[in-house]
């Protein structure tokens, strides 16, 4: 590794028995820049520059790392989400693509409701583990009072890190959702991301998701894996004022049994969408007006 250039030869050659290429070249991207400021351009540029013994034993830490199936987001502690940076580690979930897509439809519908997102809006986000929808949401809705809860003491102060560093308020509080009931009135939308993987559905996981994310924050037991969206629908139509509404993010092989499980708690206009992808993943549902 005398220069640049071999480095990154020797990084996507270390990563060749445990990554395809699509995503060796993907992870080498993001590690040379966030670790060493080498954008693609500067890489090509700077090749033939030294690659000092100190940069070596950062690149080999961070590819003996990655051959453990550590989540590269694990390894700089940040992601990426709704154009927004967190602050993550192995207390809170790693933020992904279809959530941003469940901040989307929150945003949309509010605007097609309200015409307009500069309303006085007071919204509620169960389960915030990075704080990634409440923050994403408080980023977008200005006007708006942001609230979130969270099981998890060490994720609720992950998530007051990266709304401070973004900025942005948002109220967190402590909640074990299934066992207390927060004094909550008149919000206009509760949105949720549960825990919704079946404990039998673990075999079907790449085991950077299974071996470093919080299992607090994913699984469900196979007798009752709709739960969380049972407590939390029942606890938000008594939250939530007349016409205000719930979404959540879902198991995409249980899109029937949740919109029938919302729809028993007392919801109308209870639609399921799917991802980018064409996969059943969220829901929307609205309180009856009196």
């Amino acid at each position: 590794m005398q220069n640049v250039g071999n480095a990154w030869q020797w990084f996507l050659k270390s990563l060749e028995e445990t990554y395809p290429e699509k995503e060796r070249h993907a992870i080498a991207r993001e590690v040379f820049s966030h670790f060493f400021c080498l954008g693609p351009a500067e890489r090509v540029l700077t090749q033939d520059l030294p690659f000092t013994e100190e940069l070596q034993q950062t690149l080999q830490w961070v590819a003996g790392k990655l051959k453990e199936h550590v989540p590269l987001q694990y390894i700089t502690g940040q992601a990426s989400f709704f154009g927004l940076e967190f602050k993550v580690n192995e207390n809170v979930l790693i933020p992904r693509s279809e959530t941003e897509e469940l901040v989307l439809w929150v945003l949309d519908t509010l605007k097609e409701d309200l015409g307009s997102l500069q309303a006085k809006l007071n919204l509620l986000d169960v389960g915030t583990g990075s704080g990634c929808i409440a923050v994403s949401l408080a980023s977008q809705l200005l006007g708006a009072t942001v609230s979130a809860c969270d099981v998890s003491t060490e994720a609720l102060k992950l998530a007051s890190e990266n709304a401070a560093r973004n900025k942005l308020e948002v109220n967190f509080f402590h909640c074990d959702i299934l066992h207390e009931q927060p004094g909550l009135r008149e919000l206009d939308v509760v949105v949720s991301n549960p825990p919704y993987v079946m404990e039998k559905e673990k075999a079907l996981m790449q085991p950077n998701v299974l071996e470093y994310e919080p299992a607090v924050a994913l699984f469900v037991s196979n007798e009752d894996p709709l739960l969380f969206y049972r407590v939390i629908a029942r606890k938000a139509l008594a939250w939530l004022k007349p016409g205000g509404w719930l979404f959540f993010e879902i198991n995409e092989s249980l899109g029937r049994e949740t919109k029938e499980c919302v729809e028993k708690e007392g919801f109308i206009h209870v639609e399921l969408k799917k991802d980018i992808n064409g996969r059943d993943r969220m829901i929307r549902a609205k309180k009856p007006r009196l």
